[in-house]
């Protein structure tokens, strides 16, 4: 009796340690779910995974694969660390499989933000849309942020084989924005749109891109861009 009851005192002195530092639930997403407060619904909800009715090629997710190392921080800084989970981009939320035929959906109202990847999505209120929606933070500054939107389009199928896939497609697409200020618009991620963003600062950044072969539209060379402008 006095072994299980000192079993039991472990586990529970090993969550609530893991509240504060981060836990690792070992893919069991509801436990780690558990660990951002008591009410789990308040984070999400769990349902059945239902496939369309006919068969669809690609995928709504963004990632190839539901193996992804990531870290959801609730908007109290609780931290836990899920290795199952992905973001739908047609619905626009992250989800976590709980087993092979139900999944855990994520919705914001008390999240900070989720890291996976080395990618940070937040929820942001949107101007054009009159609504929050999740977007990844490109690059987040004291003067500007740039956002990357992820949507679904659907490719027809062609119902002559020999001219293309019989079935429809999903596609991923994505679309910039900048916030800056009071503004909050469409953006192209190129040199000169991402230079007029940096005003005095520009031809330092410029040339620091220059003399260092970055591209402005790779995600890498950008980062390292964005880094210096922020140390300037």
């Amino acid at each position: 009796m006095s072994r299980i009851f000192f079993l039991a005192l472990f586990i529970i002195s090993s969550i609530t340690l893991g509240q504060s530092e981060g836990v690792d639930p070992n893919n069991n997403t509801l436990l780690g779910i558990a660990n951002l407060g008591a009410n789990s619904s308040a984070f999400g909800s769990t349902s059945l995974i239902r496939n369309p009715r006919k068969p669809i090629d690609g995928t709504v997710y963004l990632f190839d694969t539901w193996s992804n190392s990531s870290i959801v921080v609730s908007a109290d800084d609780k931290k836990i660390r899920l290795n199952n989970i992905n973001f739908n981009a047609q619905r626009n939320t992250f989800q976590s499989k709980v087993n092979s035929d139900s999944i855990f959906t994520f919705n914001f109202r008390n999240l900070e933000k989720v890291i996976i990847k080395n990618k940070t999505f937040k929820n942001v209120y949107s101007p054009i849309l009159k609504r929050y929606r999740v977007y990844e933070i490109v690059a987040e500054t004291e003067e500007f942020t740039i956002l990357k939107d992820y949507t679904i389009d659907i490719k027809e199928g062609n119902p002559n084989p020999q001219r293309g896939s019989l079935n429809d497609k999903y596609v991923v697409r994505d679309n910039y924005f900048v916030s800056k200020g009071e503004t909050f618009e469409k953006f192209q991620r190129k040199k000169s749109k991402v230079l007029k963003l940096m005003g005095d600062k520009a031809s330092k950044v410029g040339a620091y891109a220059k003399a260092n072969k970055l591209s402005y539209k790779k995600d890498t060379d950008f980062t390292k861009i964005i880094e210096y402008y922020k140390n300037l």
